[in-house]
């Protein structure tokens, strides 16, 4: 297999923090380790909590192998493992309540500690499925199994390089939205980013045709990385793809009360209020999650 590591001064920062996530002790258990580490760009357009939409970019990783794999953000894994221990949790709650006193004296409400989205896909061909854990509106979190037959491909005859790789175009339509990818047969691991998969080679580049969301390869390097589970699974409640999709969608276009009453009550006992300056006339419905057929 060809390798080649094209990676930017964020995805050094990374590997870092994932590495302080695996101690000595970690690496004795019997997790699926990785053949492949694929760095994804995920440029998209979502909703804060009052529905109004924004251009987001962050990185998002791909462990692999034949068999299993994990797509992740590296950050909000980071995150999830110090709130998954008491010794982290209160780092955790440091940098919170730090941020808290940031955000009052500045108004910077970027000053949190905060995650990129807090999604988890898991693939297995042993149970030919996809996992996926996710939140489900506010202080709820999910997970769903779905199998891989839901996604039928076509193949075209187009072809493009990417990352010194020849990559042929395939579509889909799945849940809502239309896919056109590309694959290469060089790396004969048939995987992607988010639930994509199916097809014969990696998947280095997708997009739906609204434009809100695509996922570009950005660095690719052969590893032999444990894969483990996602932290804190047991806060995970079981539940079906598109309650918690629906959870979400209310979530972000009726949230600002909500989350007005939830930090309201700061650890030093001052205030934040989050100000909500649109009607539903000004609210960006149109833009929505991966998958849209939750509407139905």
């Amino acid at each position: 297999m060809k390798s080649n590591i094209q990676m930017k001064t964020g995805l050094i920062v990374s590997i870092f923090l994932l590495a302080t996530l695996f101690p000595a002790s970690a690496k004795k258990k019997d997790y699926p380790r990785a053949e492949i580490r694929v760095t994804y760009t995920y440029p998209h357009k979502r909703l804060k909590i009052d529905a109004k939409a924004y251009d987001d970019k962050y990185q998002m990783v791909l462990l692999a192998n034949n068999d299993y794999s994990k797509f992740f953000s590296p950050c909000t894994e980071y995150i999830d493992s110090l709130k998954s221990t008491p010794s982290g949790e209160r780092i955790y709650n440091k940098l919170m309540d730090e941020g808290v006193k940031k955000a009052i004296a500045t108004g910077d409400h970027n000053a949190y500690p905060t995650s990129n989205g807090s999604l988890y896909v898991i693939k297995s061909s042993a149970t030919s499925d996809v996992t996926v854990y996710d939140v489900a509106g506010m202080l709820e979190y999910g997970y769903y199994s779905a199998p891989f037959a839901e996604m039928e491909w076509e193949i075209g005859y187009s072809t493009k390089t990417i990352l010194n790789y020849e990559c042929v175009m395939a579509e889909t339509d799945y849940h809502g939205r239309h896919w056109t990818v590309w694959f290469t047969p060089d790396i004969p691991i048939q995987d992607g980013p988010w639930k994509l998969c199916g097809l014969p080679g990696l998947i280095l580049e997708a997009s739906e045709n609204s434009g809100q969301h695509q996922f570009i390869a950005e660095g690719i390097e052969i590893c032999d990385q444990p894969i483990p589970p996602v932290y804190s699974r047991k806060k995970y409640d079981k539940m079906k793809r598109k309650d918690m999709l629906r959870g979400m969608r209310n979530y972000l276009t009726n949230g600002t009360p909500m989350v007005n009453a939830l930090i309201s009550n700061t650890p030093s006992g001052e205030k934040i209020e989050i100000k909500q300056d649109y009607t539903d006339d000004d609210k960006d419905y149109e833009v929505d999650f991966l998958e849209t057929d939750y509407h139905e």
